[in-house]
């Protein structure tokens, strides 16, 4: 497999695949939304609440706040040596102990972990008037997308670059009508400028209604998306999904042997 950088920012990355199959394509995309750990909030013990939320309701959002954690330093229950009893290696706690007239948001959760805090720090989890009181405590555990969706670390999809031919194109609305901005019309011309942006939509074919514009997906690469929902960088999100994918394939070839 051959990868292309084409795009890398905070909370997402775009990249080429050369020379890999659709199978193996959707392999990675559905290993990274279903088998990469990540730590959240998965039981609450709550000692007093005043507010005007029900304890489910809290309970609900603190699951699905994102919390950065070094996932390397945990182990998913089913495989620690507790045995799923909770213990240090396999869980963490976080408290909470505010009094209104206040808002109280993800960042006034404190974890035992120092390495372990909301990725979106300014998550509203409740209004508190006056006189009203929120006390708790919640356990964190690694888990994986396939178990709930709060565990899940992103977004990951992908598609086939394409390959555009112009057969001297004269009609500038093409380029008005492209919403990846593909193209530009350019002395009485339309030149392509961003090949890589055209998601095979086809408006600009269904425009000009002939053969002065064609477009082919190109089978044997694609174009992956990743975007993160704050607890991975997206980076570590592939990089991970690529060594569960490597351990579930040496498993399968061993079990041929």
């Amino acid at each position: 497999m051959n990868i292309k950088l084409i795009e890398k920012k905070k909370d997402s990355i775009s990249f080429l695949a050369k020379n890999i199959t659709a199978q193996f394509a959707n392999s990675l995309r559905r290993t990274i939304l279903d088998e990469v750990p990540t730590m959240a909030i998965n039981t609450v013990k709550i000692s007093k609440n005043s507010s005007a939320l029900y304890d489910e309701m809290i309970a609900h959002r603190l699951g699905l706040i994102p919390l950065k954690s070094d996932i390397k330093g945990y182990e998913l229950k089913q495989d620690c040596k507790c045995k799923g009893e909770g213990c240090a290696r396999c869980q963490t706690t976080l408290s909470l102990k505010a009094k209104g007239p206040a808002v109280v948001y993800a960042e006034n959760l404190q974890a035992q972990d120092p390495k372990i805090k909301p990725a979106y720090p300014q998550i509203i989890i409740v209004k508190l008037l006056k006189g009203q009181t929120l006390e708790l405590e919640a356990t964190a555990i690694l888990g994986k997308g396939k178990e709930h969706a709060k565990w899940s670390p992103g977004l990951a999809y992908y598609h086939h670059p394409a390959k555009i031919t112009l057969n001297n194109c004269k009609i500038k609305e093409a380029e008005e009508i492209c919403p990846k901005k593909v193209f530009k019309f350019d002395k009485d011309k339309l030149k392509i400028v961003n090949e890589e942006a055209c998601d095979l939509c086809n408006a600009c074919v269904e425009l000009v209604n002939n053969d002065s514009i064609k477009i082919e997906p190109i089978r044997e690469e694609f174009i992956f998306e990743i975007e993160s929902f704050g607890q991975l960088d997206p980076k570590t999100m592939v990089l991970t999904a690529l060594e569960l994918l490597k351990v579930k394939t040496d498993g399968v070839a061993e079990h041929l042997k």
